[in-house]
């Protein structure tokens, strides 16, 4: 399978405490007014990309305790989003979504242990927080449940 990622790389902000590969997709339909990923929006500001090469790239990385994907928008290539996720071993998984929690489908959730979702809203943003705008929530897996933390 393939889908259009921009870059995969280290990340010490995406998950809070946390070193993190993030995977960077393009591609999005949402576009949030503000956002700081513009460049992202087109699909083909990304390289088409088979899962194997992505999860070549998490495996290189001894240190990260996560996964993060973020864009773009994720959830804009779900097959292929759901792909790498049920390739990946011994990591737990993150994703930034601007869209709502409610409307992921399980077999997306199964893989997820952190979710920040909801568009960003510039007029909701707040400087130094986490996550960046107000209205955005924070799902996190805990015994196989999810519970909103934010």
């Amino acid at each position: 399978m393939q889908g259009y990622i921009s870059r995969v790389c280290t990340s010490f902000i995406d998950v809070p405490d946390k070193i993190a590969i993030a995977v960077y997709f393009s591609g999005c339909s949402i576009h949030c007014k503000g956002c700081q990923n513009k460049e992202l929006w087109d699909k083909k500001s990304g390289k088409l990309t088979k899962t194997s090469k992505v999860i070549e790239q998490i495996d290189k990385h001894p240190l990260a305790e996560y996964v993060v994907f973020i864009g773009g928008e994720p959830t804009d290539q779900m097959d292929f989003l759901v792909n790498i996720c049920q390739n990946i071993k011994n990591k737990k998984i993150a994703m930034y979504s601007g869209r709502e929690f409610e409307i992921f489908p399980e077999k997306l959730l199964e893989s997820m242990d952190l979710i920040i979702c909801g568009p960003y809203r510039q007029d909701l943003h707040v400087n130094n927080r986490w996550p960046a705008s107000t209205n955005q929530r924070v799902f996190r897996k805990e015994s196989e449940k999810w519970k909103q933390i934010k």
